[in-house]
């Protein structure tokens, strides 16, 4: 029986089925690329970089010596974030949080946006240059939430730019058909001016302009192999570009002083604070940050483009840092947006042509069409939920931050100078922005290293041997601190359990000069005993006033999560503690 043969396939007909779900599925990888923008944790310094921010715009010039701190007065303070924390002030002003939120998702997708048009310009695809963005995307994620950073990576983002379109024509011929090594200098000339105001913004600008000087010198020494004698130009350009970008470096408030003061605390190591330790198994980046490792190497490895060995070794030096520190993961991430993709392009296009070699065209069914469809149309709908949910939340989580602890203080008037755990002493000094703090994350940029060292050794000891000291800090002592500057406060988180013993074996002492005025589950507010427990005393906080429980409320306050203020009382504290004393001696 003779078989009849397949009716001929439409081919512009599939060919516009297969565009139609790719450009549900590119527009399901952005929304996965806008949502990993949306992260919503308060960074522990926000509320510092809005507040000096504000006091810089008020006052209208820049302190030089540390404020807000009883322990560093008179110290030196190099602030590197200046432009950064100007941005939050105006910016929470003006916008708000939900609009501040929308203008980090914003520049993000802006990140990606150049990253994207660098790819299409080397003839990258839509949906295999999104496919790789969403991976670059995760890894930021960690990174991005609203602190000084962002600006770092959208400066590394723009000169990664201005490079890519600066050696476009890189590899290009002479007219004699040798091989040339050509140069666009009008983006080049761009970067200079970029530094500028890098430098002004975060002290990332040195893993940036180690970047940029790496990638020139690399040029260079390609110039001088392939033109030989005819690379005079371009080599000494570049030179002058390298140059001019470093002096452009100066251009900040403390002029060659903020390039010392950062060559010296670089070079002394941060064993205490978290990113810069190396990335654990446990760290949400950990994963994300090895498939990328692994795309990028298969990337490199199996593409049929021309390999850039100038950009492959920086990308490996990157990438061995990224092993030491987990902060250095974002710069992977970044370099990688711009210099992987179209190699992974390369290898996917490959791998693509080898599967369909010898198939023939054929149409999607109707089924699998729609269903396809309805799938990633859900998808987008639950994306575009998650997103519209964390950009109008800035939540302060109780079960993080003492906001609980701050409502006591405030209710009841305790303040003064305060030891305070180091993440939230920011949170303190916009609390209670009369107070004084021991230390605060500003860390080394105003205070000197034994101040560091005393803070560290309350609240960490010995850290499993894991710390850096100055050997003019002597033994660790964990009641040093309590002692230095006379503190008249000790906020303390709980998960600090070398703090907590601390204090509670000071407590336990005959003599001992702190008394517990509250706690919950998330921390514990100490007092000197001469101040808080003085009947004659001003600032006495009367028994029946103090708390001690380990009860947890489980919810979150909107940032900037101020505490609550007393409601005004007609009667004065005397009269108060003596209504109080006349009720418990009734029968």
């Amino acid at each position: 029986m003779p078989v009849q043969p397949a009716a001929p396939v439409d081919v512009e007909e599939a060919k516009r089925e297969y565009r139609f779900l790719a450009t549900l599925a590119i527009l399901s990888l952005f929304l996965g690329c806008a949502s990993a923008f949306t992260l919503n944790l308060v960074d522990p310094d926000l509320w510092g970089h809005v507040a000096y921010g504000q006091e810089l715009l008020r006052d209208g010039s820049l302190p030089r010596t540390a404020t807000h701190t009883f322990t560093a007065e008179g110290y030196r303070w190099i602030n590197h974030e200046n432009l950064a924390e100007i941005a939050f002030a105006v910016g929470f002003d003006a916008l708000g949080v939900r609009g501040m939120l929308v203008g980090k998702c914003l520049l993000g997708l802006a990140v990606l946006g150049l990253m994207y048009a660098s790819a299409r310009a080397a003839g990258v695809r839509s949906l295999t240059c999104w496919a790789v963005l969403l991976l670059v995307a995760t890894n930021l994620k960690a990174f991005f939430v609203m602190r000084p950073q962002l600006l770092s990576f959208a400066c590394c983002a723009a000169m990664l730019w201005l490079l890519s379109r600066a050696f476009a024509d890189w590899r290009a011929e002479h007219g004699d058909g040798a091989a040339a090594c050509r140069v666009r200098w009008k983006w080049l000339v761009a970067v200079p001016p970029l530094m500028a105001l890098w430098v002004n913004s975060h002290g990332a600008f040195v893993a940036g302009y180690c970047i940029l000087g790496a990638l020139l010198a690399g040029r260079i020494a390609e110039a001088i192999l392939v033109d030989r004698r005819r690379s005079f130009g371009a080599a000494s350009g570049l030179a002058v570009i390298g140059v001019v970008s470093l002096a452009a470096l100066l251009a900040n408030p403390y002029g060659a002083g903020l390039l010392e003061w950062l060559f010296e605390s670089l070079r002394s190591p941060r064993p205490e604070i978290t990113e810069w330790a190396a990335p654990k198994v446990t760290d949400p980046v950990f994963w994300p940050f090895v498939t990328l490792v692994v795309v990028t190497a298969a990337g490199w490895a199996f593409t049929d483009r021309r390999r850039d060995w100038t950009q492959l070794a920086i990308l490996a030096l990157v990438a061995w840092q990224s092993c030491l520190h987990l902060r250095h993961i974002a710069f992977f991430a970044l370099l990688s947006g711009f210099w992987t993709t179209p190699h992974a392009a390369s290898v996917l296009a490959k791998l693509r042509h080898r599967s369909a070699r010898g198939l023939p065209v054929s149409r999607i069914g109707p089924v699998l069409k729609w269903s396809a469809a309805a799938v990633l149309a859900v998808a987008m709908i639950f994306q575009t939920i998650g997103i519209s949910e964390r950009l109008t939340k800035l939540p302060v989580l109780r079960r993080m931050y003492p906001v609980d602890t701050f409502d006591f203080m405030s209710l009841h008037g305790v303040e003064g100078r305060m030891v305070v755990s180091f993440n939230w002493a920011q949170y303190a000094l916009a609390a209670f922005p009369e107070s004084k703090v021991s230390f605060d994350g500003r860390f080394r940029t105003c205070y000197p290293q034994e101040v560091v060292d005393m803070n560290f050794d309350f609240l960490l000891g010995e850290h499993g041997g894991r710390r850096f000291r100055s050997p003019g800090s002597g033994p660790i002592e964990g009641e040093r601190v309590l002692e230095y500057g006379d503190p008249e406060i000790v906020i303390v988180d709980r998960n600090y359990k070398h703090a907590v013993g601390v204090l509670e074996r000071q407590y336990a002492k005959p003599d001992g000069e702190w008394a517990l005025l509250y706690q919950d589950s998330v921390a514990q507010l100490w007092g000197r005993k001469r101040v808080f427990d003085d009947p004659d005393n001003p600032r006495y906080l009367p028994m029946y006033a103090r708390v001690a429980t380990d009860a947890a409320r489980p919810l979150a306050v909107q940032w900037p999560a101020m505490p609550l203020q007393p409601i005004a009382s007609p009667a004065p504290d005397a009269v108060v503690r003596e209504v109080a004393a006349a009720a418990a001696d009734e029968p």
